[in-house]
């Protein structure tokens, strides 16, 4: 068991959604968190009034822009002395079929979903050999199992499985272990333009156990990857069984 009680996790697309949720975890098991996001939150700002600046950093930055995501770790570093758990969970909608998406469409999604792993690992890497760390990246089942009209989308979020994959092979005997986790429909502000037909539709036929997800859901999932230690390069999916679906 890996405890994270004083572990410092930092969390890209940690001021909202299923970030926000897995921080809030980590801090009730004992940890510290540096949550990143593009603007602050009211939800981000009342965790750290709740658990104090020894226990919460709210750091605002781009994460698509490789130096803010190099600082991002390199301040998380300098302020708290180490490094223990690094989660990429910042994303975003990158809708449009291939004939209707414009090349800077298709690069944003790479921009922000994917290649930041790089900078980000590569600065928090001294950190996370120092005792063994947990990495955990946030995809989708988009990116296991088709979905209409989402190529871009599909493409970089079933990019994330083998590049932890591939981590965690060249990473294993520095004790760090990488992870993945496979969302499906969780009510977030990412769902926030799905009408209410499909919402039902969803929960009629295609989520077999009959609802929608939330983000609490996610972060349990997200803390059993993080707290066991003999867990590495592998993937969970949490959508209530709607991926396993033949049909629907």
């Amino acid at each position: 068991m890996y405890d994270i009680a004083d572990k410092l996790a930092v969390i890209t697309g940690g001021t909202r959604g299923i970030g926000l949720a897995i921080g809030a975890a980590i801090l009730a098991a004992g940890g510290r968190v540096v949550l990143n996001g593009r603007a602050e939150t009211e939800e981000a700002m009342a965790l750290s009034a709740k658990f104090g600046p020894e226990r919460v950093a709210v750091e605002l930055g781009d994460v698509s822009a490789p130096k803010q995501a190099t600082a991002l770790v390199e301040n998380a570093g300098e302020r708290f002395g180490r490094i223990d758990i690094l989660i990429h969970a910042a994303g975003g909608p990158a809708p449009g079929k291939v004939t209707d998406l414009t090349p800077e469409a298709w690069m944003n999604a790479f921009a922000i979903h994917v290649h930041p792993v790089f900078h980000l690992f590569r600065a928090a890497h001294p950190y996370l050999k120092r005792e063994g760390g947990a990495v955990l990246l946030v995809s989708s089942v988009a990116g296991i199992r088709g979905c209409p009209g989402t190529p871009a989308y599909q493409t970089v979020k079933g990019a994330l499985i083998p590049l932890a994959k591939a981590l965690a092979f060249d990473h294993a005997r520095e004790k760090i272990r990488i992870n993945v986790i496979n969302p499906g429909i969780i009510r977030t502000r990412f769902h926030d333009a799905m009408s209410e037909e499909a919402k039902a539709h969803n929960i009629a036929n295609r989520i077999l156990l009959g609802r929608e997800g939330t983000v609490e859901d996610v972060a349990e999932a997200a803390m059993a990857m993080l707290t066991n230690d003999f867990i590495t390069g592998e993937s969970i999916t949490v959508d209530g069984g709607m991926s396993m679906r033949v049909t629907g």
